[in-house]
């Protein structure tokens, strides 16, 4: 005797394809948010830091494009201040061929700051971070790239990834806008 199927089966089936139909629907705004909702391809940020044994390595990815590279940690009031100027120069500008990298050093900070590494993706996601964190494994990965007089360090790129800029300490977002302009 063949099978059937009962209406009360099927109906069940319903609510589990809505939801279904929903789940994808997200993903593709998500997708489409992220990409500035024009129909580009999306651009993969990580909602979590990457971590890096070479600053100088992980920025070949960027060859091409203008890059802010902020070295930045979570205990750094100054280096927050920063933060929502360079989320609303992600969005003004990705699509023209920017991208801001920030480089957490939260994992090598000396020891008595509050934050470390496990503090760095939970900061991302309260602040809204839309750009790439980089976070550092050891001294090391800084190579190429002078630290020492304090953070926030900022370094503007061009697209052969030669620097142009460095800016020790807060800048406004006037002075990145016009390196950017420059340089697109």
């Amino acid at each position: 005797m063949p099978r059937t199927t009962t209406p009360k089966k099927s109906r069940s089936r319903a609510p589990f394809a809505a939801v279904a139909v929903l789940v994808i629907a997200g993903v593709i705004a998500g997708c489409a948010m992220m990409s500035g909702g024009n129909g580009s391809s999306p651009i993969a940020v990580s909602p979590i830091p990457v971590s890096t044994d070479s600053v100088q390595q992980s920025l070949e990815a960027y060859r091409g494009k203008v890059v802010i590279l902020d070295f930045w940690a979570t205990w750094c009031g100054p280096c927050r201040m920063e933060i929502p100027d360079f989320i609303a120069l992600q969005n003004q500008y990705r699509d023209r061929g920017l991208e801001i990298v920030g480089v957490s050093i939260d994992p090598i900070s000396p020891r008595g700051n509050p934050g470390g590494a496990p503090a760095v993706a939970p900061f991302m996601k309260n602040n809204g971070i839309n750009y790439t964190i980089l976070m550092v494994n050891n001294a090391g990965a800084l190579r190429g790239y002078d630290v020492s007089q304090g953070i926030p360090t900022t370094y503007v790129l061009d697209r052969n990834g030669r620097v142009v800029r460095t800016y020790v300490g807060v800048r406004p977002r006037s002075v990145f806008e016009s390196d950017i302009n420059a340089l697109l």
